[in-house]
């Protein structure tokens, strides 16, 4: 979605995406604002940038650093009121395409260090609850991500048996979730990571 010349940003960036996209849908839930940009910058950071009027950015912020240092560690936040062209040309790399109608079912997210842990928390989820994976993302040094949907209390069965499945194998879960109804605006967020639909 293209800035709008004169908006305020709040700017939300994470280690890991699990604790992003935590953030994201918080911070699109909390206040009147847009999701204008998204990415994976490196180093396993992401950042997520929204779109509003001084006060709702302010409120969307403070949702998403509540909602990512609630699951994950929070790396960075700002508000900018009046953000300068050159800002708006830099944000306007990192924009992300509106889904129109979009439809989203509850979603669970896993993230790990390392592949082998994540397809044996993915094994799990799958076979505890019949939740269907919708996509899967390398961040960076070693942080691996898998998303599934479901009805809610099936990814919040195939979350809690993912975790379980990897501390079985002596290692942890970096960042896990659930959200029960994700905001429409996240869709494309979740199109990026789609195995079917890989944009990464």
């Amino acid at each position: 979605m293209k800035h709008h010349v004169g908006d305020a940003l709040a700017l939300v960036e994470t280690q890991g995406m699990v604790p992003a996209i935590y953030a994201a849908d918080s911070m699109l839930k909390a206040a009147d604002v847009e999701l204008v940009g998204y990415e994976n910058v490196g180093s396993t950071l992401v950042t997520i940038i929204v779109q509003g009027d001084v006060a709702a950015c302010q409120a969307s912020a403070e949702a998403g650093v509540a909602a990512a240092a609630a699951v994950g560690k929070l790396t960075a936040h700002n508000v900018m009121p009046r953000p300068e062209r050159g800002v708006n040309a830099i944000v306007e790399t990192h924009a992300i395409e509106a889904l129109p109608g979009a439809k989203l079912k509850a979603l669970g997210m896993i993230e790990t260090f390392g592949i082998v842990f994540v397809l044996e928390a993915l094994d799990a989820m799958i076979k505890s609850s019949g939740v269907e994976l919708i996509g899967y993302e390398n961040v960076a040094s070693g942080y691996i991500s898998v998303l599934v949907e479901g009805d809610v209390s099936a990814c919040q069965t195939a979350v809690n048996a993912g975790v379980l499945a990897v501390e079985r194998m002596g290692a942890h879960v970096y960042s896990s979730v659930v959200i029960p109804s994700p905001h429409p605006q996240i869709a494309p967020i979740l199109k990026r990571y789609s195995l079917e639909n890989p944009t990464s």
